[in-house]
């Protein structure tokens, strides 16, 4: 599969070469917000303040509604010490470790850790020296539960301000892309599934002939020479990054160990991108004494229990919405039965692990003969077995296209989460149509459920292309946790909301 083919119209602002910045100034200012201190800096004082601010809101929410005297709440300002305290467990987790380039799951993640370590940390710490002063429990439950909220809704406002001004060419990294065509490709497109704009691409070094690269989605970034000529080419776009695509070149380990030093020397920061670790979702730890790095997969336990919560929220999710269905089904059942007449479920195949059928309800949303239509339209038959969606889809109904808007028609879908067919995240389900179309990605992709929503859905819906929409996907499989499941689910309330990519 081509780049080409999956990039779609509106994300070439990822791709585009730099020096379309219109003034000088413009690229002062660009520079000056991509200076990795200043988000450190931005971070720590959004962290404060959204400690600062839990803080005032537990004691008001203690005082006032809850009715604790003023003086069994701590001791006189406590607060001064533990908002210090909370900072510094935030940065043993690497939580002001280039913010910018961290995925928002892995914030998320980091964000919630730290909050909870600090929460034990203040239980066990009043335990110890305050056991003969008042102190209210309220207060801390209320400052931890305040302190999440604030804290991630703090971090994720900073990352979409981030996002804003990547797209507008601010705050990006300048980024030289050294190693082959094909490698470079796949770095940019991995990129391109994430919707990452951090990079400010000057241009591609080849460790091949420059043909090479015009076949490939790295065509519209200017080809600046080969390898041996690397350091020039840097010095002529100004980059501050050098993306190494590994293995980059047949010119040896001596080759690329003079590359290194002699980026320590121009303070040029290198990175190292290999496929292979990529998709492997591998943590690794660096040995100081030899200073090689040891990749290591995650804990047992640790895969084993969000394998559990996993579950436990599907039972929940499941459940809140199996009641709801039960609810809306009368009134959605009667607009259905009034429009043609038809039968108010559907009954949607999937593919199994064993490739046999499986099934899962939905509202019916297509005219009673769609299959029909389908049949004998050869253009319209040509457009959906390209894409297996069609955007003015004539066999949808008038009450279908309102129940696909607002995603009502996938209610039913909910008894299927509850029973464990399906999760609520996961890969897209596989019709028997298209598992040609998979190729020797199907079986990875049926390894594991597949989710009534997903990473795809909330990065594009049907506005992605079909290859994207199988790499995304697998980005998800490669890439699982229960937090990344956490921030698809808050992503897809947000897309539902706003009918995102809905047709």
């Amino acid at each position: 599969m081509s780049t080409r083919e999956s990039i779609t119209p509106a994300e070439t602002q990822l791709l585009k070469p730099a020096g379309s910045s219109p003034t000088r100034a413009w690229s002062v200012y660009a520079r000056l917000l991509a200076w990795p201190p200043l988000h450190k800096l931005v971070y720590l004082g959004s962290d404060l303040v959204a400690i600062t601010l839990a803080h005032m809101l537990a004691v008001r929410i203690v005082e006032h509604y809850l009715r604790v005297p003023m003086s069994a709440l701590n001791p006189p300002e406590y607060h001064r010490y533990y908002i210090p305290f909370f900072t510094a467990i935030l940065f043993l987790f690497d939580g002001y470790k280039s913010p910018e380039l961290r995925r928002p799951e892995q914030e998320l993640e980091s964000s919630c850790k730290a909050v909870a370590l600090s929460f034990l940390g203040l239980v066990l710490f009043n335990f110890v020296l305050f056991r003969s002063e008042a102190f209210s429990r309220y207060l801390l439950v209320s400052w931890f539960t305040m302190a999440c909220i604030l804290l991630v809704a703090m971090r994720f406002t900073l990352r979409t301000i981030h996002e804003k001004l990547w797209k507008s060419g601010l705050c990006q990294r300048r980024a030289l892309l050294v190693g082959s065509s094909v490698g470079l490709s796949e770095f940019q497109q991995l990129l391109l599934i994430q919707r990452h704009h951090c990079y400010e691409m000057t241009g591609i070094v080849l460790d091949s002939d420059t043909s090479e690269a015009l076949s490939t989605g790295v065509s519209n970034l200017p080809v600046l020479g080969s390898l041996d000529q690397w350091e020039q080419c840097l010095a002529a776009t100004g980059a501050n990054t050098l993306i190494l695509v590994y293995p980059a070149v047949p010119y040896g380990q001596e080759w690329f160990g003079g590359l290194l030093q002699r980026c320590k020397q121009l303070r040029v920061d290198v990175e190292l991108y290999s496929g292979d670790l990529a998709t492997a979702n591998l943590n690794y730890e660096r040995d100081e004494y030899a200073r090689c790095f040891r990749f290591h997969a995650r804990p047992r336990w640790s895969l084993t229990l969000q394998a559990f919560l996993k579950r436990s929220l599907d039972v929940a999710v499941g459940s809140i919405g199996s009641v709801v269905t039960l609810v809306l089904t009368p009134i959605l059942g009667l607009l259905i039965k009034l429009e043609d007449g038809g039968p108010v479920f559907y009954r949607s195949p999937y593919v199994l692990p064993d490739y046999k059928n499986g099934y899962y309800l939905k509202f019916r949303t297509m005219r009673v003969d769609a299959d029909k239509i389908l049949m004998r339209d050869a253009e319209l038959r040509k457009q959906f077995e390209k894409q297996y969606k069609l955007v003015r889809d004539p066999r949808v109904t008038r009450i279908g296209r309102l129940l696909r808007k607002s995603s009502l028609d996938e209610l039913p879908s909910f008894f299927s989460i509850l029973r464990g067919d399906i999760s609520m995240v996961g890969p897209r389900t596989i019709m028997q149509a298209q598992r040609e179309r998979y190729g020797p990605a199907l079986p990875k992709l049926l390894s594991v459920k597949p989710g009534l929503t997903g990473f795809w859905q909330v990065m594009g819906r049907q506005l992605t292309t079909h290859e994207e929409r199988v790499q995304m996907d697998m980005f998800y499989i490669d890439r699982w946790s229960i937090w990344l499941d956490l921030l698809i689910i808050a992503k897809t309330f947000r897309t539902v909301l706003f009918g995102d990519g809905a047709f």
